[in-house]
């Protein structure tokens, strides 16, 4: 048992504080997602849901209301899909020429992950929407997660893939976060999607992007390890 717990404290040793980061975000998302689906989900608790709708309506008006149903767009299918061929495309012929699988696997994975979830809760989105024609259940918020999810993808890239100055990687960086995070307000402001389905992607986006990232910096080690050996 000493033996476990000293290998165990060795491997926290050996983490960096980037990688420590990426754990404690990727426990802190996990426990956040799973509160979420047990108290608000499956026990129907939704005095958050509430709290955000009484405080959002305070805020509503026919402007705003133009520009949440604008913002919206810039996380449904009808932009992301286009979005991620283009992105796929840039990576297969301009940059990295191995980038654009993971970039693949990573779309395909998520959707196919948030119909998993949306089909086996069943969540009903909420009665008075502002936006019409919307279908689908809504736990957890697809725009919510499909947009961290891209917009994380974006992020790594700037930071991974580009020559920008520190300065403007941060910049852009804050840019696209702010972006998901409002087009995820947008669902709630147009009362498509409970708060707690867009925390709750959010959280699906962290977790999905951490798992992605390790699988790809572990390949990444594995192919400079067997480059190295080979010189």
């Amino acid at each position: 048992m000493s033996g476990a717990k000293q290998n165990l404290q060795k491997r926290i040793r050996s983490l960096s504080a980037k990688q420590l980061v990426i754990v404690l975000l990727f426990l802190s998302c996990l426990i956040v997602f799973l509160l979420i689906m047990i108290d608000m989900v499956i026990r129907d608790e939704n005095s958050l849901d509430q709290f955000a709708f009484k405080k959002i309506s305070g805020i509503i008006s026919a402007s705003l209301t133009r520009f949440m149903t604008i913002i919206t767009f810039f996380g449904s299918f009808n932009f992301l899909f286009p979005a991620y061929i283009l992105l796929i495309i840039y990576d297969l012929y301009i940059k990295d020429k191995k980038l654009f699988l993971y970039i693949l696997c990573i779309g395909l994975s998520s959707t196919g992950l948030l119909f998993l979830l949306k089909f086996l809760f069943k969540r009903i989105r909420p009665s008075d929407p502002l936006l019409h024609a919307v279908n689908g259940f809504s736990f957890p918020s697809g725009h919510s997660f499909s947009g961290f999810t891209f917009y994380g993808i974006l992020v790594y890239i700037i930071w991974n893939d580009t020559n920008l100055a520190k300065a403007s990687k941060w910049l852009f960086s804050i840019l696209l976060f702010i972006i998901a995070c409002i087009i995820a307000f947008s669902r709630v402001y147009l009362h498509v999607h409970f708060a707690s389905d867009v925390i709750a992607g959010f959280c699906l986006a962290v977790i999905s992007l951490t798992v992605a990232y390790w699988i790809l910096k572990t390949i990444t080690d594995r192919q400079l390890s067997q480059v190295e050996i080979q010189a």
